[in-house]
């Protein structure tokens, strides 16, 4: 359900076989040309905090990820794409998503079930406090120090690289985040940059707080250069709305917010969709949110890989373990046919 228990499953053999075929056809140097044909000026490429200093279950299963990265930017290069390296998985969960590296915290009530979204916390900065689930009980320094070095190794690596455009040190923080801890973590990594390579775009996150209130003091108007915001808009959690310019409409009155931030902002990660009909969508067997809409049901697709593709029981009404909000989810899609 995240690459930790990926990796912990299969070990670093196994996992590192499937990464490493995933890796050489998920993108290929057709995706490149296909974006060049397109013009595609800038793409934002996700990694993880393991791709150059690997640790747990990523010890040997994520071998030959740095190399692929350095493929990447070679191939951006060739064909005049700047690349936005963005850390998206950091020690500990930033944010307890899956796309954190690690769904945290996830517990098992027995083999055939699980829990998570009621206590899907963040602990990147330090462990939350269980009374209100949000709150910070202490700082852990030595994971805001690994984050640091994890830009630095980026830096070090491919500072130099004339491909890379810009660093995000930290993708989707936890709305609850101490934002004075993380403001002062965003402004250390501003500064290694700054001073090392001062033309890479440093970008933060809005950690779900898309107001200029919040992050306009985070740098002082006189030292802003190469600084940008970036934040994500979806359609699909907004709810359902009679038609698609009302959803334009609701796009446009949140959007115009960037207005007030003094930064120039990007819009890191977006999609069309208008509801959440991906199954699966909000984690792996896990659905924190259903549809608002009836979904139009299609076949799933097959593996894309040929060594290490895998299927399952097509046949099957249902297949578990289930998380306690996937459950509910699909017992209702199935009580609903």
């Amino acid at each position: 359900m995240d690459q930790y228990t990926f990796c912990d499953a299969l070990g670093p053999e196994e996992g590192n076989a499937v990464l490493r075929e995933h890796w050489e056809k998920w993108i290929t140097e057709d995706t490149f040309v296909q974006m060049a044909a397109r013009d595609v000026q800038i793409i934002r490429v996700p990694i993880g905090d393991w791709t150059l200093k690997p640790y747990g279950p990523y010890v040997g299963c994520t071998d030959g990820a740095a190399d692929k990265v350095q493929w990447l930017l070679d191939t951006a290069q060739k064909y005049d794409i700047k690349v936005l390296l963005d850390v998206h998985a950091v020690i500990g969960s930033q944010n307890g998503f899956d796309n954190s590296g690690l769904s945290n915290r996830t517990i098992w009530t027995d083999e055939n079930n699980f829990d998570h979204w009621s206590h899907a916390w963040g602990e990147w900065l330090g462990p939350v406090n269980p009374e209100d689930g949000c709150s910070l009980l202490s700082v852990n320094q030595e994971h805001i120090d690994f984050a640091k070095d994890t830009v630095q190794g980026l830096l070090t690596k491919w500072g130099d690289h004339a491909a890379l455009y810009a660093i995000e040190p930290v993708n989707e923080p936890w709305w609850c985040s101490d934002l004075d801890v993380l403001k002062e973590f965003y402004r250390d990594v501003r500064t290694m940059i700054k001073e090392q390579q001062p033309r890479i775009q440093f970008v933060f996150h809005d950690a779900f707080h898309f107001d200029a209130n919040v992050w306009n003091d985070l740098f002082e108007d006189d030292d802003m250069e190469n600084v940008v915001m970036d934040t994500h808009q979806y359609f699909a959690w907004g709810g359902p709305h009679g038609d698609i310019g009302e959803y334009c409409d609701e796009y446009g009155a949140n959007i115009s917010q960037a207005n007030n931030v003094k930064y120039p902002v990007w819009v890191g990660e977006w999609s069309l969709a208008t509801d959440v009909c991906a199954t699966w969508l909000g984690g792996f067997n896990d659905a924190n949110t259903g549809p608002s809409r009836d979904c139009q049901r299609v076949e799933c697709p097959y593996s894309y890989l040929d060594e290490h593709a895998v299927d399952f029981d097509r046949t099957a009404d249902s297949l578990g373990p289930y998380g306690k909000t996937g459950l509910d989810f699909e017992q209702s899609t199935i009580k609903n046919g």
